[in-house]
């Protein structure tokens, strides 16, 4: 039997890793597409979505992807992305992708609410200066 498998490398702001797989489907914005093994060079913007790949042992194996960008090129598909998340289980990755967005999102809020704050630090103490003080 021809060897149909090809590696998968995914890049997150946290972790590289890679998969060895025999077929990926992902999403940008004309749809779903499928890339297998001697796939032309290509390069897409991934919309946030849900997709799959087969693994070398013809398991499914479902993704999170949280947008980012996917390139083909010398045998080797590069995903990389904001966040991505996988598991055999579509409802476990579900309970996954809920818990660390959820997490995500308080964070991101606290952040944004500490920067509000400096900014008005900021602009009370510059009309301070302003008024000589």
């Amino acid at each position: 039997m021809i060897n149909s498998s090809f590696r998968l490398k995914i890049v997150t702001p946290t972790r590289i890793f890679e998969r060895e797989i025999k077929h990926i489907r992902l999403k940008d914005e004309t749809g779903f597409f499928g890339i297998m093994k001697s796939h032309a060079d290509f390069l897409t913007i991934l919309l946030p979505s849900l997709g799959y790949y087969t693994d070398i042992n013809d398991r499914e194996v479902f993704l999170g992807v949280d947008g980012g960008i996917l390139s083909v090129g010398g045998g080797v598909i590069t995903l990389t992305s904001r966040g991505m998340f996988e598991s055999e289980d579509a409802e476990k990755l579900s309970e996954i992708i809920e818990n660390t967005i959820l997490k995500r999102d308080k964070t991101e809020l606290s952040f944004s609410e500490m920067l509000k704050g400096i900014e008005r630090a900021f602009i009370e103490k510059t009309i301070e200066f302003g008024r000589g003080r």
